[in-house]
């Protein structure tokens, strides 16, 4: 993984995997702290304690189509690199929390990526689930709901707005990237 984003759709994708119906992503950036907290927090069939024991080994996964799984070794070493730690916590029937934590002002510390292009493609392809992402900036906070866009009559589904959605998100997020120090080693 070379950025947030694709570290984002994997975690994202190992909810989905698990019958997620619920996903809460998070990004906060703390400008004080230099930190950039990732987060992701799922209701699916969560993990026995075994299991979260043995996330950061590539050679362990839950999938049956293969025998290694190397998106949490990664994103644990990715963000040790950067100063910061991984965390895993999930119960077995209780859903799974992820929480990779970064150090803004350490060089190892990743890109962010395309966080708008892959956010708006796990909306598209993912109607049934309802996906709430949140992007803090200090204070300053951008919000999307995927529930909240079908109430007001937004349909991912259809070609022309999935470009506007995209768009949308990007615009909010450019808008918060402005406001971060220039002492952040974090960029885009």
């Amino acid at each position: 993984m070379v950025d947030m984003a694709m570290h984002m759709m994997d975690v994202v994708q190992n909810s989905i995997r698990a019958q997620s119906k619920e996903i809460e992503i998070g990004f906060f950036e703390d400008s004080s702290n230099h930190t950039l907290t990732f987060r992701v927090e799922d209701d699916g069939c969560g993990m026995s304690r075994e299991a979260v024991q043995k996330l950061a080994d590539p050679f362990f996964t839950t999938r049956t189509t293969r025998r290694a799984g190397l998106g949490i070794p990664l994103l644990k070493m990715t963000c040790e690199q950067a100063g910061g730690a991984l965390s895993v916590l999930s119960e077995a029937g209780g859903g799974t929390v992820v929480e990779a934590v970064y150090r803004t002002d350490h060089p190892d510390c990743l890109p962010l990526g395309d966080i708008a292009g892959y956010l708006a493609l796990l909306l598209k392809a993912n109607p049934g689930i309802r996906i709430r992402f949140a992007y803090r900036m200090d204070k300053a906070l951008f919000t999307i709901d995927s529930h909240e866009l079908q109430k007001e009559g937004v349909d991912v589904l259809c070609p022309g707005m999935m470009s506007a959605v995209k768009e949308y998100i990007r615009q909010n997020l450019n808008e918060l990237y402005t406001k971060r120090p220039s002492g952040s080693l974090l960029c885009r």
